[in-house]
């Protein structure tokens, strides 16, 4: 498998494995019963501190935490190809379909649908808390549960012809690529963050799960990869970096 054109390049393909290895690995270790539910924790609390950090930034703009502005501070990009969407609906919520998607992708190939599926169940709801609870995402389906594709409703995000000239606008200038960070940066953080609530949950037993995802991630990841993600372990994620 080669994730990137660069080898030593992180891509939303290693940050979907990682994710697995360490799923896996827990739920391998503890059982469905015990080890879904501490998956599902620690994915929430990845994904309301992206949020969170997304909310800090709209609000250094002088943005409101509106369900627009959330759809305009998203923290990663992928190359051109690698997820394709389409807007069903823009007013007064926005509903999109999400018909090819890189997570979904590479689990299929790998056969871990098993495992990432419950980083999906989470994630999009955790990262709209994360952003402002009072907002509301209605995830009617997920391409990782059998669907055709993902279907998401935005609600109240209302997107007028002129909002989606500020939208186009934010993304583009303002936060524009100022609110995108690297693939390493999300790996380290999902490491982070999975690890504690890992830790936190299963005590004595933590240590040999993540030692055992990690001795996975190694097959699909170079020595420069691991490098990178140590890197990331002091890192306050709730905050804007730099």
């Amino acid at each position: 498998m080669t994730p990137s054109k660069n080898e030593h390049d992180f891509s939303a393909k290693h940050h979907a494995l990682l994710f697995t290895c360490i799923s896996k690995s827990v739920i391998m270790l503890t059982g469905d019963e015990d080890g879904i539910p501490i998956i599902r924790k620690a994915v929430r609390k990845y994904g309301e501190q992206r949020g969170l950090r997304m909310a800090l930034r709209a609000l250094r703009n002088g943005h409101r935490l509106t369900m627009d502005n959330y759809l305009a501070y998203g923290e990663w990009e992928l190359p051109r190809g690698e997820m394709k969407l389409r807007f069903a609906e823009r007013v007064p919520h926005a509903r999109v379909h999400i018909l090819k998607c890189p997570w979904n992708d590479v689990w299929a190939k790998n056969n871990l649908l098993e495992y990432g599926m419950h980083f999906c169940k989470e994630i999009d709801a955790a990262l709209v808390r994360g952003f402002n609870p009072d907002l509301e995402i209605d995830i009617k389906s997920i391409q990782t549960h059998g669907a055709d594709y993902c279907d998401f409703i935005y609600k109240e995000a209302n997107l007028s012809a002129f909002k989606m000239l500020c939208l186009a606008y934010k993304k583009k200038i303002k936060p524009g690529k100022n609110a995108i960070m690297p693939w390493d940066y999300h790996a380290g953080h999902l490491l982070k963050t999975l690890g504690e609530v890992i830790r936190n949950e299963l005590k004595d037993s933590s240590d040999k799960i993540l030692k055992r995802a990690m001795e996975e991630f190694k097959g699909y990841a170079s020595e420069k990869h691991i490098v990178q993600l140590k890197k990331y372990q002091s890192t306050n994620f709730e905050i804007i970096p730099g």
